[in-house]
């Protein structure tokens, strides 16, 4: 499997995996559409999962909070826990790259895919289904509160 950033002749192949993976959904819950899409492009931190086509995607961005970044993830959706995993491996190495040594993410979707992923890729559930890892000599100490509190 290999990880990129999402480019522009993704989009159509990502609309239609996100609703594969994520069905019955309202209309307004989808989020890969162009005018998105394009905004994810530029955040630095949206990644495709490919091998023979999409099989994943992470839709995440920085969000600065006056004293430090967070890089807050939209959304996750992955069609196996490789993709899912290496999407989050992904994701956290371009957050630390980035010097935002905080990435949180909403759990939705497929929660016990990205749940299992997650806490295998260092993440914990703060209780408010935002789910956190804090990077760095804070992640070292065990911090994990006060990601977007």
């Amino acid at each position: 499997m290999h990880y990129r950033y999402l480019e522009e002749p993704d989009f159509a192949e990502l609309a239609d995996l996100e609703r594969r993976l994520l069905p019955g959904r309202p209309e307004h819950f989808y989020r890969c559409n162009p005018q998105a899409l394009r905004y994810f492009t530029r955040s630095g931190h949206s990644f495709v999962a490919v091998e023979d086509g999409l099989h994943g995607f992470v839709l995440a961005q920085p969000v600065w909070q006056g004293d430090r970044a967070t890089v807050l993830v939209s959304r996750i959706a992955a069609a196996s826990d490789e993709a899912c995993a290496g999407l989050l491996s992904t994701l956290v190495k371009s957050a630390y790259d980035a010097n935002a040594y905080e990435v949180a993410l909403l759990a939705g979707g497929d929660r016990s895919r990205l749940l299992r992923s997650a806490e295998d890729a260092g993440f914990d559930a703060t209780g408010q289904e935002l789910l956190v890892r804090v990077l760095g000599s804070r992640g070292a100490r065990g911090e994990k509160s006060g990601v977007l509190e």
